[in-house]
């Protein structure tokens, strides 16, 4: 027993490798159930794109490259839902870095959909600011975004003429890594005109969502690589967050397994010194 306590790390590092690299080689398939906070997400766009009028989705994109793993497959499965039912979006960005992922994202969910520029979806680039872009949103969406990323100016394009401000959009969601939803759409965007919020986060910032997500302040949350796995699961296009998942699972499985096998190396080791020691205590009287 007591070579479970003296396994080499070398042995531990060789089993974790193979743990995540293996999932991402050897295509598997494991159940991948929605969380009620993902379906509700899933289950708002449905509504949203049953409408009479082609509903607007104005997405904004607030991370950076450190976590694009998580946040980009989440985009891509949100954006490929929304277009393919028809919801126009006009995508945004409060974080520089977020301009070329959004672009991305964009161009590869309007291509599966057959969904053209102008008319469907809209890209008006970053805008430095935070709050005070949402709470210019909130006067004039034209003023505040006067040219696109394309450079055309907004009030040529037909998307945007249907979009005067914040009042007139009927979905925000927010894919954040940072601050922007707590201390930017929450308090200036959705209290002041009551549209549906949507948060996209990262695993960690994901338990802060939930008392915004019971307050009714937001009506759903996707957080980090397993909800986004979800949601790639709800739209039938399983991809880079599925196949993370799985080699997520795996290595947790391995890590549980080794800790087990320590633990129980641990008592059995002290329970034969504790028999060991009974005997010799036995031989001497």
């Amino acid at each position: 027993m007591e070579r479970l306590l003296r396994i080499d790390r070398r042995i531990i590092f060789a089993c974790v490798f193979l743990g995540v690299v293996v999932p991402l080689l050897v295509d598997f398939h494991f159940p991948i159930r929605a969380t009620p906070p993902v379906q509700a997400v899933y289950d708002l766009v449905e509504r949203q794109a049953a409408a009479a009028e082609p509903p607007v989705a104005l997405v904004c994109f607030s991370y950076g490259a450190s976590t694009e793993p998580e946040m980009q497959p989440m985009a891509r499965a949100l954006l490929r839902h929304l277009l393919s039912r028809g919801v126009r979006v006009i995508a945004m960005c409060l974080w520089p870095e977020a301009a070329g992922m959004a672009q991305e994202a964009l161009e590869t969910a309007a291509g599966e959909s057959g969904r053209s520029y102008g008319q469907d979806y809209l890209f008006v680039g970053y805008k430095p600011g935070g709050a005070s872009v949402i709470l210019n949103m909130g006067q004039s969406f034209v003023d505040t975004f006067p040219v696109d990323a394309r450079g055309a100016r907004l009030d040529t394009l037909q998307l945007a003429r249907s979009v005067k401000s914040l009042a007139d959009v009927d979905l925000v969601i927010d894919l954040a890594a940072g601050d922007t939803i707590e201390y930017g759409w929450i308090p200036y965007g959705q209290e002041k005109f009551g549209f549906p919020l949507v948060a996209g986060c990262t695993a960690v910032m994901a338990p802060d969502m939930y008392p915004f997500l019971q307050s009714g302040q937001l009506a759903g949350v996707i957080g980090g690589l397993a909800g986004a796995a979800e949601y790639e699961n709800l739209v039938g296009h399983p991809e880079s967050a599925t196949a993370g998942m799985r080699a997520q699972s795996v290595t947790h499985v391995i890590i549980v397994l080794f800790v087990l096998c320590g633990n129980a190396g641990y008592v059995l080791t002290r329970r034969s010194a504790r028999i060991r020691s009974q005997r010799e205590a036995a031989r001497e009287r």
